[in-house]
């Protein structure tokens, strides 16, 4: 087939667009002072580019919330048994295997990826510490959250595959801070 002939080809056939995500979002905690608006884009954005390694064409749901330490220490404590404030907490409805495709899920009309809980004064506090923009800890922290929510790991794997989720995160917030 003819370069011509491929591009006439492929006007005729657009790739399929990307799914409708829905994102909840739970801002019970306002000091990022981000609007929920600016939340959801930049949660949105970072699904767009895992969208293709979530094998499950149902999925297009996500909870977020923004919460405070003392709320997700609780949560910690309770879902991981560890008493302590973190940054951000996954929580997500399928294993690894059944988001990438490589195992069935006896769940076919569930449509939840998961639940991200982030911490705004854990983010407020790296930013500081890590020289950089609260917003900019907060895209580490949503992107780091929606690839645990795709199955990827970096505590309880082979070097690897924490090595290909630093990676992959890397890749992702490249991207976002572009935007």
């Amino acid at each position: 087939m003819t370069r011509l002939k491929k591009a006439q080809h492929s006007l005729k056939h657009p790739p399929a667009p990307a799914r409708q995500w829905r994102i909840h979002l739970s801002i019970e905690s306002r000091k990022l002072k981000l609007s929920a608006a600016s939340l959801r884009k930049l949660v949105s954005e970072v699904l767009l580019q895992v969208e293709s390694e979530i094998a499950l064409k149902n999925i297009c749901e996500l909870n977020v919330v923004l919460t405070d330490d003392a709320r997700i220490r609780e949560i910690n404590k309770e879902y991981r048994k560890k008493d302590k404030a973190t940054d951000v907490l996954s929580f997500p409805q399928f294993l690894p295997a059944e988001i990438s495709g490589k195992r069935k899920t006896p769940d076919l009309f569930n449509t939840y990826l998961g639940d991200l809980v982030i911490s705004t004064e854990t983010t407020l506090q790296q930013a500081r510490s890590f020289g950089v923009t609260p917003y900019q800890e907060l895209i580490r922290l949503v992107v780091h959250g929606v690839l645990h929510l795709c199955g990827y790991d970096h505590e309880k794997v082979p070097f690897k595959d924490a090595q290909r989720m630093r990676r992959r995160e890397r890749k992702i917030r490249a991207l976002i801070d572009t935007l």
